[in-house]
């Protein structure tokens, strides 16, 4: 009986394990759809170490409605860990949750949640990036906000020694511009990530400033000529980290990048 006991209490460990190593539960994002709860409901006993970074990148910030946005998450441990475990979701204002399509590879969907599969954990260099798709239409709102919960593990088999960091950041969905309109004012901003200079460039581009995520403004020197579309930025004094520049044109309308300073 002893035997017997011991056996179905080591399955119980082994599939619990592999059950989290192929995707978290459900609602752990962060986000206020998960109500704020994220894996450390399992994992933690360890901290973070301040090198680490997370971002969520689009392929444009402002999006047309009816258009689709191309997700990236990225994480960087800033060391050597080898397992790396990520849950998304995408959500309006209310908390109302938005479906994800075309899921890269190593991940899967979890409910109307975004999360790696077994082997979407695997980290090189200490870096894993996801990706996915945002699909819009005309009943979307005027702009959704991405969440993450990034899990780093220690890779000892257990959930004990790992920690989570967690991010956001918002899509914005134009209404009022036409396609034509949107090239027009196409918006380019390089190099993404940036050290030292940020250049931005765009027809009939009028101002550009920069914005922390939490929406603080920074006043920062400012190079170039407007009436050419050209502005460059001096970044090289920002702390590093993740920021929105806010693209003013003539026409009055704003576009919106999400920036990274490394």
């Amino acid at each position: 009986m002893k035997k017997t006991l011991l056996i179905a209490a080591l399955f119980g460990i082994v599939t619990y394990s592999y059950t989290n190593s192929g995707g978290s539960p459900s609602g752990r994002s962060g986000s206020p759809a998960s109500g704020g709860q994220t894996c450390t409901t399992c994992h933690g006993g360890g901290s973070a170490s301040g090198s680490e970074v997370v971002s969520i990148s689009f392929d444009s910030d402002t999006i047309v409605a009816g258009s689709t946005a191309s997700v990236t998450i990225s994480a960087n441990s800033g060391g050597s860990s080898t397992k790396i475990g990520m849950m998304a979701s995408v959500e309006n204002a209310s908390g109302s949750l938005i479906t994800p399509t075309n899921l890269g590879t190593g991940t899967k969907l979890v409910s109307n949640y975004v999360s790696h599969t077994s082997s979407g954990t695997s980290a090189s260099g200490g870096s894993r990036d996801w990706t996915f798709d945002v699909a819009t239409d005309a009943s979307s709102p005027d702009s959704l906000i991405l969440y993450t919960a990034i899990n780093f593990t220690n890779s000892n088999g257990t959930t004990s020694g790992d920690y989570v960091i967690t991010e956001s950041q918002t899509l914005y969905i134009n209404h009022n511009v036409g396609l034509e309109e949107q090239d027009r004012v196409a918006l380019t901003v390089g190099p993404n990530p940036a050290t030292t200079f940020l250049h931005i460039k765009g027809t009939e581009l009028k101002e550009a400033r920069l914005y922390t995520t939490a929406g603080r403004f920074l006043s920062m020197e400012t190079f170039g000529n407007t009436s050419s579309g050209d502005l460059t930025l001096d970044v090289a004094d920002l702390a590093r980290g993740n920021y929105i520049l806010h693209a003013a044109f003539e026409d009055g309308s704003i576009h919106y990048k999400h920036v990274i300073l490394q």
